[in-house]
């Protein structure tokens, strides 16, 4: 009888230990699975970064075009604003714009997505774009790039 209760007690151990041992790979299993989720979510977040640093850089180089070809129309449109704008060499005449339209002037405006670019002249020539919220008319504008503007040889504006 005692030998049939050392066998029972032997079993009972036994059994106790696989479901330890099977309680533990799965424990294993969960954390390794955990490492992995938490790996592909790293790489979730790097990729979003890169999408909107992508999206920084072309919404950059769309305010450019715009306020290149804003300029550039201006330029063509009145003689008297090409005489005030470039010196000989290209660069600009910035204390002659300050008496202009171009010394400050909104070049892009969307209700639906509720902004406004407007172009300032600094002091030092270049035009310093400023994002103004339709939403919200009281807040603070927002610098968004200051650019260099020259006149190439062949009469046209580059922003630079």
């Amino acid at each position: 009888m005692r030998s049939l209760v050392a066998i029972l007690g032997i079993s009972i151990v036994l059994a106790g230990c696989a479901e330890f041992t099977q309680s533990v790979q799965e424990a294993q299993q969960a954390v390794e699975a955990g490492k992995q989720a938490l790996e592909t979510g790293k790489e979730a977040v790097e990729l979003g970064k890169q999408v909107v640093e992508s999206g920084k850089q072309l919404a950059e180089s769309e305010i450019a075009q715009q306020l290149q070809a804003y300029l550039q129309e201006k330029y063509e449109a009145s003689q008297a604003l090409r005489d005030a704008m470039f010196s000989g060499d290209g660069e600009l005449l910035a204390e002659e714009l300050q008496k202009t339209e171009l010394a400050g002037f909104s070049f892009y405006r969307s209700d639906l997505l509720g902004v406004e670019y407007k172009g300032k002249l600094t002091a030092d020539g270049t035009f310093r774009v400023l994002r103004y919220s339709l939403d919200d008319p009281q807040a603070e504008p927002k610098v968004v790039k200051e650019f260099h503007v020259i006149l190439d040889s062949a009469g046209q504006i580059q922003v630079q």
